[in-house]
């Protein structure tokens, strides 16, 4: 397996994937909108596109004895927003290879709980992993039926072929 080294979320490591913002940080949070009383408006965007209505999903997600990565997959065209609710996760995310999923282009992410993770179209990514707790609920917003129309998946079977998040 290969072995994926989890990072603390920065602004310079992340950017080519996407944006975050811890949702519990309000004076972070009033700097970089024009706040309305205690309501910090606009605080990023998420283009779902113009085919379905944005939807709101649960991922329940639960602790393993090793964070191993078998599953990648993508979206061609719309971002996708992870919101971790009662524990802090990993996740991992890269870019494809010409199209292609491969676990050598993967990095792992250290996500606070209460932060905001927008992913960009075209990002690699998958499940995640509770980091205290023996579970975690997650926040999943993208377009209606995004399953179904727009993402690109491999599952991976061979072992030697899997990854491993390391912390």
């Amino acid at each position: 397996m290969k072995e994926i080294k989890v990072r603390c979320l920065s602004d310079e490591a992340f950017r080519k994937y996407g944006v975050y913002q811890k949702l519990t940080a309000d004076a972070e949070m009033k700097n970089r909108v024009i706040p309305c009383g205690d309501v910090y408006p606009d605080l990023l965007t998420l283009d779902f596109g113009k085919t379905t209505l944005p939807t709101v999903s649960c991922c329940h997600v639960y602790k393993q004895d090793r964070m191993v990565v078998d599953f990648l997959e993508y979206h061609k065209y719309t971002c996708e927003g992870l919101v971790p609710l009662d524990d802090d996760v990993i996740i991992y995310v890269g870019v494809p290879e010409m199209g292609e999923l491969r676990i050598e282009n993967l990095e792992g992410f250290y996500v606070p709980k209460h932060t905001f993770v927008k992913l960009n179209p075209m990002i690699v990514h998958g499940g995640q992993y509770p980091v205290n707790e023996p579970e975690a609920h997650l926040i999943c917003m993208l377009p209606g039926r995004t399953f179904q129309n727009d993402m690109v998946y491999l599952r991976i079977e061979e072992e030697d072929k899997k990854g491993v998040l390391i912390i």
